[in-house]
């Protein structure tokens, strides 16, 4: 018995040791992302596609879309009033959207509200991808479902570190979108001085609390509508 603690107290320091030198070359989250990927997002988000797949969007609909930061708001509730569909998807990207978007055009829905992009920037994505991918959204928003009104909502602040890329990020995002759709500029709303998502409005520098679901609700509230 002692002999194979010793052993197991080796190989949680050669574990350890691995973790730090990989993390000190930056290859950690190239290892880990994937992994993280395949094994926890994707099973998660394949059985909300497929549920999504079964459940139609009608004309009336006001559709949420979005990651988990929409995917975590009780928008039916916040507008108890307006027919709602929340289409988020916790782990979703720029390029998840685009493949599961005919979920939503197919419908021809009254309103869009997007919101994506923060797991783009996790995963490794470059701006212009980002960009790229959000404006073809848009378009395809058009082409496939003419009377919808779009909204693109900035992408939310995290942790200081992420400042400047999110904020320019953004900017770049309302540049392509601004002559087709509705740009709506969430991010200031939740900036704290420092530079990273106020502490009132999420606990993990990204994901919000209900105080953040007020504010956002209540920033949007007068464009939310059912045609």
């Amino acid at each position: 018995m002692k002999k194979a603690l010793i052993w197991i107290s080796v190989g949680l320091n050669v574990l350890v040791v691995a973790v730090v030198i990989l993390a000190m070359s930056g290859s950690l989250f190239t290892i880990v992302a994937p992994l993280f990927r395949n094994y926890m997002v994707n099973p998660n988000y394949d059985r909300w596609v497929s549920q999504f797949e079964a459940l139609s969007v009608e004309q009336s609909d006001v559709v949420f879309l979005g990651d988990s930061i929409t995917r975590g708001g009780s928008w039916d509730e916040l507008y108890p009033d307006r027919p709602i569909r929340n289409r988020g998807i916790g782990g979703d990207t720029t390029s998840g959207v685009l493949e599961r978007l005919h979920q939503v055009t197919s419908g021809n829905p009254s309103q869009v509200f997007l919101l994506i992009g923060t797991n783009d920037i996790s995963f490794g994505e470059p701006d212009e991808t980002i960009v790229s991918n959000i404006s073809t959204i848009v378009d395809r928003i058009e082409d496939e479902s003419p009377g919808t009104q779009v909204y693109i909502q900035s992408i939310l602040p995290r942790a200081a570190d992420h400042r400047d890329r999110i904020e320019g990020l953004n900017e770049k995002i309302r540049e392509r979108i601004i002559d087709r759709a509705e740009w709506v500029d969430l991010y200031p709303l939740f900036l704290d001085e420092d530079g990273s998502i106020a502490d009132q409005y999420s606990n993990d520098e990204l994901h919000l609390h209900g105080a953040g679901y007020t504010v956002w609700s209540e920033a949007i509230g007068d464009q939310v509508r059912a045609r």
